[in-house]
Parts: structure tokens; C-alpha cells; sequence
């Protein structure tokens, strides 16, 4: 795909980290891991991943790590055609949360609703009665399914960020959602072109990451 208007290359990107030699399929993996950062929905705007394009993001996710084959989360997608019935979801869950919010607050959690080409939402469903020592391992499973998209959608150019907040835990949301008792709405995903260059967060040296068992 040819890059969009907008899209910012990797290669024009400056990281503190230079990957190690080795092959070309080996670099362009570090390269994408040292130089993905979020984007804000606000800082992204059409064109969003193709249907193509939304079924590697898919595919990458379903390369996650999952202890006992439970696949313990999945995802839903937000066509466009539904972003006006998820904004009215979103004011539900504002007017639950504060039954005197103002027009003001109640129009900016209708806007959230709206700001990405491509709007996925991640949800885990942990199963605590599989012969798995932890359910943590499980956890540990969506968050490496997530950030597997995010690497990917960031490898095919696009700015991508993963975002919660309080209206994914009302009763409200959960209802309009039609998540199973066992489910929690873990975080949405927005996908989009980048309108700008990247504000990147400082990072943690490596070796600060890293300590040796002596025994």
C-alpha cells in the first residue's frame, strides 16, 4: 500500500536504540517495536486500515502467547455506520456516572465516539476454572494480543493508541455491549493516518530494565 498523505516513516524516525545487524525481516521487527508510540485519535484522520488490513491486525493478534489454547479475549470492531448509536452510549454512561453533567461534558464524551478512521475494542474473558496455574497468564495474553496490533498497525504506517477510561466500567456501557458476566472491556483501540509528526515519551535506558539472579 502506498503511504498515505501523512504517514510518518519509520525510517525518518530518530529512537535511541540502533538495531543489531542481522537480516532484513529481523530489522524492520526491532524497527517497528523501538519506533512505535502512541497517537493520539485527535492527531489521526482517514484513511484507516483497509478490511485487508484489519485482517492481519487480526491475524497478529491471534499470534499472541495463550497458555492452554483459552483465547481469553476477543475483540469488536465500531463501523462508522454505529458511531452515533456508540456516542449515545457514551452520554448514557456520563449521565450514570454524573447525573448532573452538563451539555458541555455530555457533547465531549459524544466526540470520543467519532475521532478514528478504525475503532476496535479489546475485552478479556478469563476463564478461572481452566487447568491454567494462573490467571495471570491469561491477562499477560490480551495485553501481548494488544500490543501485537498496535505494532502491526504502526508497521503499516498507521498512529494507533490503546484508550480507556470510566464509561467502560458502568453498567450502562456493559449492557449496551452485551458483555457475558465474565467479560471486562479492557481498553479501545483507534487506528488511523497520522496528521503529525509523533510526540514521543521518553523511555527507560535498557540495562535499567534488566537485573541478574545470582542464585
Amino acid at each position: 500500500m502506498a503511504p498515505a498523505k501523512g504517514v510518518i516513516h519509520m525510517s525518518n524516525i530518530i529512537h535511541p536504540f540502533e538495531a543489531p545487524a542481522g537480516d532484513g525481516m529481523e530489522n524492520d521487527v526491532i524497527e517497528a517495536i523501538l519506533t512505535r508510540h502512541s497517537v493520539s485519535p485527535k492527531r489521526v484522520a482517514k484513511p484507516g486500515p483497509t478490511r485487508a488490513q484489519v485482517k492481519t491486525l487480526m491475524a497478529t493478534a491471534a499470534a499472541a502467547p495463550d497458555h492452554g489454547k483459552l483465547r481469553p479475549w476477543r475483540f469488536i470492531e465500531f463501523p462508522e455506520s454505529s458511531r452515533t448509536a456508540l456516542a449515545d452510549v457514551f452520554e448514557t454512561a456520563l449521565r450514570e456516572r454524573l447525573p448532573n453533567a452538563d451539555s458541555e461534558a455530555l457533547s465531549r464524551a459524544r466526540d470520543k465516539a467519532s475521532r478514528a478512521p478504525l475503532l476496535l475494542g479489546l475485552v478479556l474473558r478469563l476463564n478461572r476454572t481452566a487447568d491454567v496455574p494462573h490467571v495471570d497468564d491469561q491477562l499477560a495474553s490480551g495485553g501481548a494480543a494488544l500490543q501485537n496490533v498496535l505494532l502491526a498497525a504502526h508497521a503499516m504506517g498507521f498512529g494507533a493508541r490503546a484508550l480507556s477510561g470510566q464509561a467502560v466500567r458502568t453498567q450502562a456501557f456493559r449492557n449496551a455491549l452485551k458483555l457475558d458476566d465474565d467479560e471486562t472491556f479492557l481498553c479501545f483501540i483507534a487506528i488511523g493516518t497520522p496528521t503529525s509528526a509523533p510526540r514521543r515519551n521518553a523511555r527507560p535506558a535498557p540495562e535499567s530494565l534488566l537485573s541478574q539472579w545470582t542464585g
